[in-house]
Order: C-alpha cells, then structure tokens, then sequence
C-alpha cells in the first residue's frame, strides 16, 4: 500500500517534546511504523548527545555494576568473587531487610524495658526467631531470586546454604544483643535467648534438606510463639530461659547439627536443598 501522506515537520518537534496530544500522537506513531521517509526525518527532530548519553550509562551499569556493601565485605574478608555474590543476593542480607530488623528490636528492647512482663514477653518472643526468618529468608524457591541459577550451576547448594547462614547470622545476632543490652534490669536475657535461637536455626538448616526453609520457618514461629504465649499466661515469660529448658535447647540443636553434617555429606554437589 502506498502512502499518501508524510508527517510534518511540526508535528514531529510537537511529538519529540510531548506536546502533540494523544490522538495526534498516536496517528504519528502508526504512520512511523509503515513510512521509512519519516523516520528517516524524525531523526533530525532528536538531539543525539542525550541518547548517547542515557546508552553510555546502561552499558556502564550492564558491564559493571555496582557491588553490594555486602558483595564487598564478603570480597574482603577472602570470599571469592562468584560465591560473594551468591551470597549478597539473599533478600534477608540487603539493608532494607537490615534497617527494618533495627527498627523491630529496638521496640521490642525498649518494650522489654518498660513494659513489664509483656514487653519482656515480646522480647523473647522476637529475639530467637530473628535469626530464625533471616536464614528461612536467605534461600529457596520462595524467597531467592538466585535460586534457579544456584540449582542449575555446579555449585554445592548445602555449601551456599551455610555460606548465607553464617552472613546472615553475623549481621543479625549483633543487632539482636545490642537491643537485649536495653533491658538493663533482665541483662541475662541478652545472652540466654542466644541457646533457643541458635537452636532453631538449626532445626530449620537441617529440615531445610528435605523441605523448604520458609515452611519449617512459619511452624518453628507458630511453636516457639505457643512456648512464649503459655509462659506469659501464667505471668512468666523468663520461665521459657529456665535452665531445664536451656538444657532442652542445646540437645534439640546438638541434634540438629549432626543431622545436618549428615545430610550435608549425602548432598550432592549442585543438588537442590528443597
């Protein structure tokens, strides 16, 4: 079909600054895609340094983008490159994750510390399952934008599941005993909570070989929330770091561990967890 107009030159100025309209805009559009003459001459309407410009960026950030602070630390402590990144990429390893996690302690910390026994029942209710979410967020289908490539790639998936852990662990424990240091009158509470949180983080490590992270996460929560809620019914919630209960703790972890270095050792390298 041949055409019988072209576009004026008006129009296209109009078009290139936004100022056509949409009817006329569009009618442009359409014409553009069958008439070769008008794009050929639209090309005089379109300063050329700008695009330059807006391209000269995409390739840098396409050919080299910015690392993480997280991709960066792992760098410098001797992390390899590819495994840094595999690592950085956890959802519960970027700083909204981080900033969100020091907003939530300090109010349970300052509840701790003013309000009594719910505000005390708060902080052990929070306090172990912050590590608990940090790992059940740092890897699988549901939560890890990485993980199609994690299992495709011959890459030993316990390897980055620890690798992960042991990130999120050594960002999220110190926040988590910097809001225990506000409880200036319960100050054991800042270090006995560790033994039930390192505890849960195991059980989850180690039932992550057979099942995703996020389900053994939720149900680990909906326990320990049970255990928490029981012992502030009875006007308690210290009872849950009782020394009976510490010594249940460290077995179900010491458990776990073993459990884990097992299934560790039968994984094959580059199989999927979950």
């Amino acid at each position: 079909m041949t055409l019988t107009w072209h576009a004026e030159d008006a129009l296209m100025e109009r078009y290139i600054r936004g100022l056509a309209g949409a009817v006329p805009a569009a009618a442009l559009e359409q014409h553009l895609t069958g008439c070769a003459e008008c794009r050929a001459r639209m090309t005089s309407h379109v300063e050329v340094a700008p695009l330059e410009l807006v391209w000269d960026r995409i390739q840098e950030q396409v050919q080299a983008p910015t690392r993480s602070l997280v991709e960066r630390a792992l760098a410098g402590l001797g992390v390899p490159e590819p495994e840094a990144l595999l690592v950085a990429v956890a959802p519960s390893l970027r700083v909204s994750w981080l900033l969100g996690l020091a907003v939530t302690l300090s109010f349970a910390g300052v509840g701790a510390a003013y309000g009594g026994t719910r505000g005390l029942a708060f902080f052990l209710l929070v306090a172990p399952l912050v590590p608990v979410a940090g790992v059940a967020l740092a890897y699988g289908p549901d939560v890890d934008p990485a993980y199609e490539v994690g299992v495709a790639a011959p890459y030993s998936s316990a390897r980055l599941l620890l690798l992960r852990t042991g990130a999120v662990l050594a960002t999220s424990l110190p926040l988590v005993l910097a809001a225990g240091l506000l409880v200036p009158s319960m100050s054991w509470t800042a270090v006995t909570w560790l033994l039930p949180a390192l505890a849960l983080t195991a059980v989850v490590l180690a039932a992550s070989t057979w099942v995703r992270p996020t389900a053994v996460a939720v149900a680990l929560a909906v326990l320990w929330a049970g255990v928490v809620g029981v012992a502030a019914f009875e006007h308690d919630p210290g009872a849950v770091l009782a020394p009976a209960n510490l010594l249940i703790y460290a077995a179900v972890g010491v458990a776990a561990a073993l459990m884990l270095r097992v299934r560790v050792h039968q994984l094959t390298p580059g199989r999927s967890l979950s």
